[in-house]
């Protein structure tokens, strides 16, 4: 084992390490400021922990290379949804913690607004400080829906809140 690996091995435990130390704060973070779980999870969260690819994407686009800057905005997009939120199940299953990808009405009419917008812009094939705009303001949008969105308790698995409906219903 060389020392390149025990670095990656070290580095791999300090980001785990991190990671837990983030998600155990989030409700201590949300109940000081007063902005709800879903809000913290969805927004603030996301923005923080990807600046460094917001920084490379900035740039890039800075430096006329576009193909670059779309890779790496829309690349990071598509492997969270189709590797890390498949994974988070599949992990939940093995860890028997009910996960699931139930997204409700407007989460995904967000979705589904993102990903039209993305291709939209991308068929264009071109882009100018308006799409900028439009895009800025489209996550503005977004993040206001989370800000009002209902409040939803994270914590509780989603078979315990089915199983505690059907009880309180007689069934």
């Amino acid at each position: 084992m060389t020392s390149d690996d025990d670095e990656g091995g070290e580095s791999i435990v300090c980001v785990s390490a991190m990671s837990d130390i983030l998600v155990d704060t989030i409700d201590g973070f949300a109940q000081s400021y007063g902005i709800s779980e879903v809000f913290t999870s969805i927004v603030i969260i996301p923005y923080f922990s990807n600046i460094a690819e917001q920084v490379s994407a900035v740039i890039f686009a800075y430096k006329n290379e576009m193909d670059l800057c779309i890779g790496i905005t829309v690349g990071s997009s598509i492997q969270v949804a189709l590797f890390v939120m498949p994974g988070c199940v599949l992990i939940g299953w093995v860890v028997d913690r009910a996960m699931s990808m139930y997204l409700k009405g407007f989460e995904t009419c967000c979705l589904v607004l993102a990903v039209l917008c993305v291709a939209a812009v991308l068929q264009g094939g071109t882009t100018n400080w308006l799409v900028g705009t439009f895009f800025m303001g489209v996550y503005f949008m977004i993040a206001a829906g989370f800000w009002y969105h209902e409040l939803e308790d994270l914590s509780r698995d989603a078979e315990t809140l089915v199983h505690s409906n059907s009880t309180n219903d007689g069934g």
